[in-house]
């Protein structure tokens, strides 16, 4: 009975997780229907997924519940912006989502001191993490009782408290919200210090989450120098945000950790080389067009050729300098490889190739056990 039991609650359990999932999905689709806007879907379509397979494989686990849980406020968010969904609900719905608002981005630093484990494992942690639902409780509970007009509506705020309406402004000032950044630096602080202290796969772990964070952040920095930028641009902008929950994803799970010296690495090659060929290409269009006016599109050709036969020497060049940087073991890999190549090619005694094909694979694959077989000589 008490297997039954546990069988049937754990049906129940997966069944509510894709139905919010499901509920996510419905608002963004309100959403994009009524009002054109993607935003919810994808900027948070991949908090969504990861949080909903984290909590379908790690039950209960801290990581998938924050990743869950902020795609679907901002997915809340999105409908609540929809002409006549405001006024449709009661007024105390918008309150607390307004409210809510006010507290959501206090669950990033948290989803940092609980990452990779999902709970908090240090004492720094733990203090981050009684600061941050401190000041998310105050300035929930200030923006509740705040007297006003609702952001989505402009109803009257009906438990406002007019006694409470300096007070409430200023917990919700500036000065109480420089706390986000200041909680923040805290949880990275406590990020670096555990990544010091781990090894091994822990290690990758949070090398992942570090790119992911820092390939978001070079986005947002793109977006914010791009004027007016078309609406295809912005939309691919927007889905970098999601490479901190695909980031997670693959440290969590632990799938490919090993690969992270050659994704960072091939991530910055072909950024430079794209640059590179880019630049030329603009300059051979402009030196072209300067030398030859009147034939426009003879420079475009030029050009084009000239960047199509720079690619791949720039590329082979650029690949080698950075994979001695970013992906070493790969590097040192292929290094030792070429030079058991050179060896083989220099020596011919069967005893000698044999020592050297053992050094080179304890070299390249670390293997626990090493073995080599050879056929015996027959009389």
């Amino acid at each position: 009975m008490s297997g039954r039991a546990a069988s049937a609650r754990e049906v129940l359990r997966r069944s509510g997780i894709i139905l919010l999932f499901t509920g996510y999905l419905l608002l963004c689709t309100l959403t994009i229907v009524a009002t054109g806007e993607v935003w919810s879907l994808i900027a948070w379509g991949g908090f969504a997924v990861v949080g909903t397979l984290l909590l379908l494989r790690r039950s209960g686990n801290a990581i998938g519940r924050i990743l869950l849980g902020l795609a679907l406020y901002w997915g809340l968010y999105g409908a609540f912006t929809v002409p006549g969904v405001a006024e449709a609900l009661p007024a105390v719905m918008e309150v607390v989502l307004s409210s809510l608002g006010y507290a959501v981005w206090m669950l990033l630093p948290v989803l940092i001191v609980v990452f990779p484990s999902g709970r908090v494992t240090s004492r720094l942690g733990g203090t981050v993490a009684v600061l941050a639902g401190a000041v998310a409780a105050l300035v929930v509970a200030m923006a509740v009782v705040g007297p006003g007009d609702l952001p989505f509506s402009a109803r009257p705020n009906p438990l406002g408290v007019t006694a409470l309406a300096s007070l409430s402004r200023a917990a919700l000032g500036d000065e109480t919200f420089l706390s986000v950044p200041l909680i923040g630096a805290l949880a990275l602080v406590d990020l670096i210090l555990r990544w010091r202290r781990a090894d091994g796969a822990t290690r990758l772990q949070f090398r992942w989450l570090a790119y992911g964070t820092a390939v978001t952040v070079l986005i947002l920095g793109s977006s914010l120098l791009l004027t007016d930028p078309p609406p295809v641009v912005n939309a691919v902008l927007t889905l970098g945000i999601n490479a901190i929950p695909a980031a997670i994803w693959i440290a969590v799970t632990r799938h490919g950790l090993y690969e992270i010296g050659r994704v960072v690495s091939r991530t910055v090659s072909y950024a430079i080389v794209t640059a590179v060929v880019i630049g030329i290409y603009v300059l051979a269009v402009t030196s072209a067009t300067w030398l030859v006016p009147g034939l426009p599109a003879l420079g475009v050709a030029v050009a084009t050729l000239v960047a199509a036969a720079l690619f791949l020497p720039v590329l082979r060049s650029v690949q080698r300098r950075i994979d001695r940087r970013f992906d070493r073991e790969h590097f040192d890999a292929q290094k030792t490889v070429d030079e058991f190549g050179d060896r083989l090619r220099t020596r011919t005694d069967p005893l000698t190739a044999s020592d050297d094909l053992a050094r080179a694979v304890e070299r390249t694959l670390q293997p626990t056990v090493i073995g080599i077989w050879t056929s015996g000589a027959r009389p």
